[in-house]
């Protein structure tokens, strides 16, 4: 027995099966055989040869001087049950030929004939800084996360208490243990692509190497077999560069998928008027057509003030107090890096700084700024501070959970107002693209790949 998988063709908006091989005479489909054609149970078409004539005859062509057999079927009353379809699954024996669709193209199907709301899966969940993006838009549904960190996952079921949610490491994730999803979002861990990770792992020139280096693979695999509208990607632009390979292997496994790829750079500081340049790669894969974000184009023309809280000098001294030994030890380690002609020191940011530094899950360790400047020394940045700055608001108060897992959740999470902005915008691409079956007209400013 035989199965193979090929795309469904069409001639004039009518469903066309075309089967050519040199096969087929070996499995007793020879040239000028005639062909019984019927529909059996679960769509499926068989196709035997029969020794009398009907509609259906199997054609050839000559290749390197042998005859070619070929099955071509072009009707639209034999085929209407493939109407919709894009693929079709082959299973041959002797005389015997069964055709129907794919699993991937009842998926796909199933996606293209549904009404928003989208039903949406969250990989790589984190503490939910996205997820407010995905479920504020009245055109997604989010039916599943996924994470694997057991504090962060405890803070995305307090924010999202009706989301399942799969608290488990994505290789072990079957995904027939998800509901079906017509969009899939992914945060990937960058801890092995940023130049942070592969300093400190020694995984230069081997990032997938790392701990979570290849996580893309098995995302890659919820991707096939759930076949989403869309698919889109975040992580540091180093994952989708030219010094790994990851980011352009999904980028071109999601191609072959049948899926239309464009990958873009996120510049907050210069084109989307936040006040950190924390830069990030995002790619948008759907099964229409590329999808290109409107860039507004903006840059940040406000100060760190506008996120910060207003001076107050009692508690500044309170909390400049409560780190000055760490911030003495900073000092004294970086005077040692001077001293030896390296470069070394941490940011420090006031009320009037026009940019601020990227905040890492790691800052609540006092070993790296942004720190604000304030009477007598400097302080750490407030976990409201933090929201503002990334424009987080959380149903509930990061401040009931400790500092640190609150850094943590944030300073790994997403730019929210950017990101809601995309997911807006894919929303309404999606939505027009349901509805019209055509293509919207393209933005005035186009990030191309």
């Amino acid at each position: 027995m035989l199965t193979g998988f090929q795309k469904l063709g069409w001639n004039r908006s009518c469903p066309r099966i075309w089967i050519e091989s040199t096969r087929l005479q070996q499995l007793g489909f020879e040239a000028g055989t005639f062909l019984d054609v019927q529909f059996k149970a679960n769509d499926t078409l068989h196709l035997v040869p029969v020794g009398h004539q009907t509609r259906n005859r199997v054609s050839h062509r000559l290749m390197s001087g042998l005859h070619c057999p070929i099955i071509d079927l072009n009707s639209r009353r034999l085929l209407c049950q493939f109407q919709g379809h894009t693929e079709i699954k082959l299973v041959a024996s002797y005389k015997m030929l069964q055709v129907s669709p794919s699993v991937r193209s009842f998926h796909i199907r199933r996606h293209r004939e549904q009404n928003p709301p989208l039903q949406a899966i969250e990989y790589f969940a984190g503490g939910a800084t996205l997820t407010s993006a995905i479920t504020d838009d009245p055109r997604f549904k989010l039916v599943a996360a996924v994470e694997i960190s057991p504090k962060f996952a405890s803070h995305f079921a307090l924010e999202h208490p009706g989301v399942p949610l799969y608290q488990c490491d994505i290789r072990d994730l079957d995904p027939g243990d998800l509901p079906p999803a017509a969009f899939m979002f992914a945060s990937l861990p960058c801890t092995c692509f940023s130049t942070a990770g592969t300093a400190k792992k020694r995984l230069c020139g081997a990032n997938e190497l790392g701990d979570t280096g290849d996580l893309f693979l098995s995302f890659a695999h919820h991707v096939a077999s759930q076949m989403p509208l869309a698919v889109m990607v975040e992580n540091v632009p180093g994952f989708f560069g030219d010094t790994t390979i990851a980011g352009r292997v999904l980028m071109a496994h999601l191609e072959r998928l049948g899926y239309h790829v464009h990958y873009f750079q996120v510049n907050p500081w210069d084109e989307w008027a936040e006040p950190q340049d924390r830069k990030r790669g995002v790619m948008v894969a759907t099964l229409f057509s590329r999808f290109y974000p409107t860039i507004p184009a903006t840059p940040f023309l406000g100060t760190a003030g506008d996120y910060l809280d207003a001076p107050d000098p009692e508690r500044d001294r309170e909390e400049v107090e409560q780190i000055k030994n760490h911030i003495a030890g900073r000092d004294r380690h970086m005077a040692r890096h001077r001293a030896a002609g390296n470069r070394f020191g941490f940011s420090v940011i006031t009320h009037q700084s026009r940019k601020v530094p990227t905040i890492l899950r790691s800052y609540w360790k006092v070993n790296i700024g942004p720190f604000v400047e304030c009477e007598g020394g400097v302080r750490l940045l407030r976990i409201p501070e933090i929201e503002r700055l990334m424009g987080c608001a959380p149903k509930k108060e990061f401040t009931s959970r400790s500092y640190s897992t609150a850094v943590e959740i944030l300073g790994q999470g997403v730019q929210t107002r950017i990101f809601r902005q995309l997911v807006s915008q894919l929303g309404d691409f999606l939505e027009h693209m349901l509805k019209t079956g055509k293509v919207p007209a393209p933005p005035q400013h186009r990030l191309f790949s």
